[in-house]
């Protein structure tokens, strides 16, 4: 009977700890969809890959020359369509066009957040807006004798995919098992906790066990996400990149929102790992009584 006392202890211990750990990057990283710094992440990581940088610059240059045809003046017969072409190329590989993403991202966080959420919302991409015409009315301009002519154009908003919808999808399905988690999981775990500490014959060890187990999964969960590569952690997750888990953490665990959840997560390891020490040398004190 101890042993089947002690073996379900042991397995309450473990569960709880893991819904403590659960409930602490859950909970960080609902943050950091709330906060938009998932979404800064997602967008700059999109914004990076060269064919996406390609896309934006082809459509906003045939944007722009069709732009100037309809004010009037035909590029090509002028002899000027190369240069704004090359012109608008710049602009929109330029840092000023990266910040106008970043802009965007920032803007976007509440849309970022109802596009989660939402139980209505059919299967789609999402795909990030950003304002062009500034950055591309600026690099013109500084073109000789062609910014002195050339219209202020008016660009409609470049659009780009962020996350693809099958993607997106299964991010949308696991952020509501991550909401629940940030709002229950503490609670679950500890009633686990309790549970084992009902349970076991040896409780003068129990706050302590519990605590070394919090303390060692969080904290090496909190090394995982501040120092592996992302790529890494998704090699080896169930399903890899396409799978739930692995969707799940390229979308939020970003550059942006990393720091974060580390940080939250090296934190309470490190608080249960000093507890548990504690807790452990007021159990061998009592023990000396």
């Amino acid at each position: 009977m101890r042993a089947l006392r002690t073996l379900v202890s042991a397995l309450c211990i473990l569960a709880g700890a893991l819904m403590v750990v659960a409930w602490a990057a859950s909970s960080a990283a609902v943050r950091a969809v709330e906060d938009g710094s998932a979404l800064s992440g997602l967008t700059r990581a999109a914004f990076s890959v060269p064919s996406v940088v390609e896309s934006i610059s082809t459509r906003a240059k045939e944007q722009v020359i069709g732009t100037i045809e309809d004010s009037g003046v035909n590029p090509a017969a002028v002899g000027i369509e190369d240069t704004v072409r090359t012109a608008v190329d710049d602009a929109v590989r330029s840092d000023e066009f990266e910040q106008a993403v970043a802009a965007a991202a920032e803007d976007a966080d509440d849309q970022f957040v109802v596009a989660l959420t939402d139980p209505d919302r059919e299967a789609a991409p999402l795909v990030l807006a950003v304002n062009v015409s500034g950055v591309v009315n600026a690099r013109i301009d500084e073109i000789p004798a062609v910014g002195a002519v050339a219209p202020d154009l008016s660009l409609p908003p470049a659009e780009f995919e962020v996350v693809d919808a099958a993607t997106f999808e299964t991010v949308r399905s696991t952020y509501g098992v991550m909401t629940w988690l940030a709002a229950w999981g503490l609670w679950v775990g500890l009633a686990l906790l309790a549970i084992g500490m009902l349970v076991t014959h040896r409780r003068r060890w129990f706050v302590a066990k519990a605590l070394l187990a919090i303390g060692v999964l969080t904290f090496g969960f909190g090394i995982v996400v501040r120092f592996v590569d992302p790529d890494a952690v998704l090699a080896v997750l169930p399903g890899g990149d396409e799978g739930t888990l692995g969707a799940l953490w390229a979308s939020v665990v970003t550059e942006e929102a990393a720091p974060a959840i580390a940080q939250r997560s090296l934190l309470i390891g490190a608080v249960a790992l000093v507890g548990a020490a504690i807790a452990a040398a007021l159990g061998k004190a009592a023990r000396r009584r």
